[in-house]
């Protein structure tokens, strides 16, 4: 049955709070009036003050404390607020006062130029009668700016809005406001000191600041925007980009492959077990680099025997060990029956086999004179190499390995092979020196010599007892002296009866892994992004031990099925115990991934949201380093990646140049904005723009990142990534671009661009699980959150981002009318200023972040009802005040924007009609048909209906 919603049946709330019925069903409108006045009655602001502009500062009771005028965006007039003179975290401040509704909403509009960039412009703070409005960071209201490292909107000015709290405005015709410039706010900082940055330089320019009851409200006639002519095409940089790139990747394939050391960062590792795939690297099919692996791995579960944390504290466990086996396949498996690296009595690379231009775990030294230690693969006793050691004239060279060996009490036998040209008498030896636990000598070094001359291999050896308090030998090779001498098969023979048990690597790896899939299994993550990188590590653990031939191995299918429940193929059922079975936090039915292709965390989110990286990861290690196909994967991640080119937009680079830009003012957890340049994928932490497309060669995909090339984007933002760190993650992410490069430009593409590209067909998307929608209205483009950082409770908020032909760019937080289908609870909104919601207990913040330096700030929304929407039948209950994904979610939202007007039904068995009462004559975006003025209109289960005012 349709549940109407015409004016007749709307529950008013006194003031706008809410209220939950016991029978589960409410209908909550937004402050009276706020979605259903005439637009044409007051479309206009109802108060404008020009900053800068004397008459218009004096009208309104201006009082500026640390700031200066200026003219500036189209010459237009302006004020800046400027550091205090006792620097910190708040800067200058401008008071004014300025009218409002005595009933229903008032929204405030702030008018900035978009050409300014640079986050130590800190933040602009909304205060309405000496009241916050709104939260630092991630708030449903947010500040009225934050800076950002680029233009937002170059050459033009923006417009953003948030809305006052009713309560704040009923009864009065003005009020007082205040824009606080703060610093900036790094948002992963966990101390207050490093949370709070003092502000170091003049704000972002003030232009004009305006009071409206409508969210959208028409410009004045001498209020100019600004606007943009066809973007011009970036010219620089080209192709010389790929050399570049490519002498990065071939310095750091060669300086890993030369490590004579461990290798403590696995994203290294990562480099080098990739780029033994490549044909155009040093490391391809190279041996060295099963061996770096090996000692390195063998480090890594060293430490994490002495500090568990090293798994536990990274969300894919130790998974990245599993991708090298898969990687790497038998010329790493070969090397697992032997015993682990730094065990008792036993040398790592004893015959210098293992290596590149050095032999793994040996570095070269030179106590006095000059020479060279190298690994020589054309002179050998046995094996693929040998070690040698060259003085031209005088000095003493040779060879030191990364770590000493383990040695207990008794008399060991030490020896080396040794060959030697032109070598002096007591040149070439073998040197053995003792260390306590406290890495001193003991006693005196052991040499043990070859003889002088030039002769083939000899074999040179000693018996020597541990001197007492020694718990570690050393071997050493070295050359005194002109001469060369090559070095091989250094051996240590323990004494008859040793009780020295060496742990086999295979067994220690086995430990490794299964200690990470039984962690992680036991403590996965419920954000979409979060659990794709957990379960992936769960998944790979389990690949490994399957190579491994562990027992515990449960198979491929069913470690699959972790991966299904993190893309969404099948629900996500939480942690497990120690049987196995699954904790269902949120019910048995819940998707990481919507039907529509976007991630949940809660809602849409932007940058969170590319997960590109991770479904390429993802596909990597089920089918090309693993063998496995699955269409039914790959035609999954492909549809995710598609989904998001709905939210890539047409915008300028920080130059000026046209591009396309993540949607990110209307995601959950973005704080900064512009998004950033993504065409199929953006540059990140987890990948670089070609690789997914060139992975799943899906045409469409194909085609957008062509258009990255069409648009010369690809080679800038390439070059940004190159310049912007020197880092194991951007190495790894570069190191595929030449191939990816060659497979982009001459794979089948598909036709169309991305399908916000201006000149591509009209569309409505809606995802009613994630409450979203993207409209593209000939080259207008709208996108609307109705589901809005609700995490405690249906807070009637939604977010827009508004985008003309001409570039010109509104964006804000809008007051709705829902319906919601309650759970009889109500959340009332707690006097915080910075955080909108609790901290979970793995971060050291407090609930409600840490309080702002300074007098105490109080909330002006502290005291709003919200009602809790019900959850599913078998999601277990949850307290006041936790997020969850339901909560907050209403089953309808109505709301109106501008000339739009939007419905969405978030239900799946319930039938919602409203009207379209004072809207005017419309046309409805995803059906084409017109619709009149105070039309009904029902919206199905699951639908959405967008209108747009003819």
């Amino acid at each position: 049955m349709s549940q109407p919603l015409d004016r007749r049946s709307v529950l008013k709330l006194a003031g706008g709070a809410a209220a939950a019925t016991a029978g589960g069903r409410l209908w909550q409108a937004g402050p009276a009036g706020a979605a259903t006045a005439p637009l044409a009655d007051d479309a206009g602001a109802l108060d404008t003050v020009v900053f800068g502009d004397q008459s218009s500062e004096t009208a309104h009771r201006l009082v500026a404390n640390a700031s200066d005028t200026l003219t500036g965006g189209l010459g237009q007039p302006a004020r800046v607020l400027k550091p205090l003179d006792a620097a910190g975290f708040f800067g200058g401040t401008v008071t004014v006062t300025m009218a409002c509704r005595p009933t229903g909403p008032t929204y405030v509009t702030i008018k900035l130029w978009g050409g300014d960039a640079g986050e130590e412009m800190g933040r602009l703070q909304l205060f309405a009668e000496g009241k916050q409005v709104g939260h630092y960071h991630l708030g449903a209201v947010d500040p009225l700016d934050i800076a950002g490292w680029e233009p937002r909107t170059p050459g033009r000015f923006y417009f953003h809005t948030l809305p006052l709290p009713p309560e704040l405005t009923a009864g009065k015709t003005s009020l007082t406001l205040e824009i606080r410039s703060m610093g900036r706010i790094p948002v992963y900082a966990n101390t207050p000191e490093t949370y709070f940055r003092g502000l170091t330089r003049p704000s972002r320019g003030i232009y004009r600041l305006y009071t409206h009851q409508q969210p959208y409200f028409d410009l004045g006639s001498g209020d100019l925007p600004g606007s943009i002519a066809d973007a011009p095409v970036r010219t620089t940089p080209g192709r010389e980009v790929l050399d570049t790139i490519d002498a990065r990747v071939a310095a750091r394939v060669r300086t890993e492959l030369n490590r004579t050391s461990v290798q403590g960062n696995m994203d290294y590792l990562d480099v080098l077990a990739r780029a033994y795939d490549l044909p155009y690297t040093e490391a391809h099919q190279n041996p060295a680099v099963a061996a770096q692996i090996v000692q390195s791995v063998d480090d890594y579960y060293r430490r994490y025997l002495a500090d568990p944390a090293v798994v536990e504290g990274n969300w894919m466990g130790a998974g990245i060990v599993a991708q090298f086996l898969l990687q790497l396949g038998n010329t790493l498996i070969a090397r697992l029956d032997a015993p682990l690296t730094g065990e008792p009595a036993v040398i790592n690379n004893p015959g210098f086999d293992d290596g590149h231009g050095y032999p793994t775990g040996w570095r070269g030294n030179t106590w006095t004179g000059s020479g060279t230690a190298t690994r020589d693969a054309t002179v050998t006793r046995n094996g693929a190499a040998s070690a040698k050691i060259t003085v031209p004239s005088a000095g003493v060279v040779g060879l030191v390995p990364h770590s000493r060996i383990p040695i207990g009490p008794g008399a060991h036998t030490y020896s080396a092979w040794i060959r030697t040209e032109n070598a002096s008498a007591d040149g070439a030896y073998l040197d053995v020196l003792f260390f306590d636990a406290a890495g001193k000598v003991v006693g005196a070094e052991k040499k043990v010599f070859a003889v002088a001359g030039t002769h083939d291999w000899e074999r040179v050896s000693a018996a020597l007892d541990t001197p007492a308090g020694a718990v570690a030998v050393e071997l050493q090779v070295r050359l005194k002296g002109p001469g060369t001498a090559w070095f091989d098969d250094l051996a240590l023979t323990p004494p008859a009866g040793s009780a020295y048990k060496p742990v086999v690597r295979r067994d220690a790896w086995r430990k490794l892994l299964l200690d990470s899939r039984e962690y992680w299994r036991k403590n996965r993550r419920s954000y979409t992004n979060q659990a794709m990188i957990v379960d992936l590590g769960i998944y790979l653990a389990d690949r490994g031990l399957e190579l491994l031939g562990a027992a515990e191995a449960w198979g491929e299918k069913r470690a699959r099925r972790y991966l299904y429940e993190a893309v969404g193929l099948a629900p996500w059922l939480g942690a497990e115990d120690e049987q196995g079975t699954p904790s269902r936090p949120l019910g048995g039915s819940y998707y990481q991934v919507t039907k529509k292709g976007l991630s949940k965390e809660l809602g849409y989110v932007g940058s969170y949201g590319e997960l590109q990286g991770w479904l390429r990861l993802i596909y990597e290690v089920v089918t090309v380093f693993g063998g496995v196909r699955d269409d039914r994967l790959r035609d999954h991640l492909v549809k995710i990646a598609k989904t998001r080119g709905y939210f890539h937009h047409p915008a300028l680079d920080a130059d000026g140049y046209r591009t396309m830009r993540l949607e990110a003012l209307t995601g959950w957890r973005d704080p900064l904005y512009p998004g950033k340049r993504v065409y199929d994928q953006a540059q990140s932490w987890e990948g670089q723009p070609m690789q997914l497309a060139a992975l799943l060669k899906d045409p469409d995909l194909i085609a957008y990142t062509r258009q990255a090339i069409a648009d010369n984007q690809l080679f800038s933002i390439l070059l940004d990534a190159h310049n912007a760190a020197n880092s194991a993650v951007v190495d790894r992410n570069l190191l595929s671009v030449r191939r990816d490069y060659e497979v982009i430009t001459t794979a089948s593409a598909g036709r169309r661009p991305l399908p916000m590209t201006p000149g591509q067909p009209g569309l409505v998307f809606a995802d009613e699980e994630n409450g979203v929608v993207a409209v593209k209205h000939g080259d207008e483009i709208l996108y609307v959150s109705l589901y809005w950082r609700a995490r405690w409770g249906v807070n009637r908020l939604a977010r827009v981002h508004h985008i003309t032909p001409d570039g010109i760019e509104r964006s804000g937080t809008v007051w709705q009318e829902v319906e919601v289908i309650g759970d009889g609870r109500v959340h009332t909104e707690p006097d915080w200023a910075n955080w909108e919601f609790s901290v979970g207990a793995d971060a050291p913040v407090p609930p409600g972040g840490f309080p702002p330096p300074g007098e105490p700030v109080h909330q002006a929304f502290a005291g709003q009802k919200l009602p809790l929407a019900a959850a599913p039948p078998d999601v277990p209950a949850s307290p006041l005040g936790q997020e969850t994904p339901f909560v907050g979610r209403a089953a309808f939202y109505r709301c109106r924007y501008g000339p739009y007007l939007i419905a969405m039904n978030t239900t799946g068995n319930r039938r919602y009609t409203f009207t379209t009462k004072d809207f005017g004559p419309s046309v409805n975006l995803v059906t084409g048909a017109k619709v009149r003025d105070n039309a009904a209109l029902t919206v199905p289960p699951g639908g959405t209906v967008v209108l747009r005012r003819r």
